[in-house]
């Protein structure tokens, strides 16, 4: 049985169970060698890059037995999907900017599939390509996993606007109950601090995007004392 990390884990529980999902860019296919041998999806399309790239992923299929309920194809982002319609379609393990293209690129591939995403980097991107595609968030769920923090969304269809703090900072963030979320809050507001050092100390301070980062920090400050608290 496939054992998967903390930030896998979260990813596998924001899946619903379904009868078709894809995996964009699947690395070694542990996401959905889990999704398999556990029944939360019954059959499962793993793209990658290159028939190179989708070695590492053949080779844990192979392992665990599940050839006869996967399909890999090479190709760029989305675009080895075909006119299948899956349930759920998850991006993962990228930096923000490279989720941001695949999915506006790939919009005409998603047929309503509900989306989980994760990147390393840039989430804000990621926010911005969901409304773009005429998606919603409704779930955006932190983790600690090999030292770092992680962000999971999960992405809906259907159109609902953000505000540009919640594209910034997030939106359903707000509403985890997960243990991990004042810790990242508390993390993301260092980063937020030391940015806002490194602009005041700048040749020409822009006063404009100092008074952001300054709401910013205040906003992450009240958040973390509702969480802390529980009010």
């Amino acid at each position: 049985m496939i054992q998967l990390d903390a930030r896998l884990s979260l990813a596998y529980d924001l899946y619903d169970p379904c009868e078709l999902a894809a995996d964009i860019g699947t690395d070694h296919a542990h996401l959905p060698a889990a999704l398999l041998q556990r029944g939360r999806c019954q059959h499962m399309i793993l793209t990658d890059l290159s028939e190179s790239a989708l070695k590492n992923a053949r080779d844990t299929i192979i392992r665990c037995r599940l050839s006869d309920r996967t399909d890999l194809r090479a190709g760029d982002g989305l675009q080895p999907l075909r006119d299948e319609t899956c349930g759920m379609i998850s991006v993962t393990g990228m930096g923000g900017r490279t989720v941001h293209d695949i999915l506006l690129e790939g919009r005409d591939k998603l047929r309503s599939a509900s989306l989980v995403l994760s990147a390393h980097t840039d989430l804000p991107l990621i926010r911005e390509a969901v409304c773009r595609i005429g998606y919603h968030l409704d779930r955006e769920e932190p983790c600690f996993s090999a030292c770092r923090y992680y962000l999971v969304l999960r992405a809906r269809p259907g159109a609902r606007e953000m505000t540009p703090r919640e594209i910034r900072l997030g939106g359903p963030l707000f509403d985890s109950v997960s243990p991990w979320l004042v810790p990242y809050l508390t993390r993301r507001r260092e980063v937020l601090e030391h940015k806002l050092k490194g602009l005041i100390s700048a040749e020409s301070p822009d006063a404009e995007f100092i008074a952001q980062v300054r709401e910013d920090i205040a906003f992450y400050d009240e958040s973390i004392r509702k969480g802390s608290t529980g009010s």
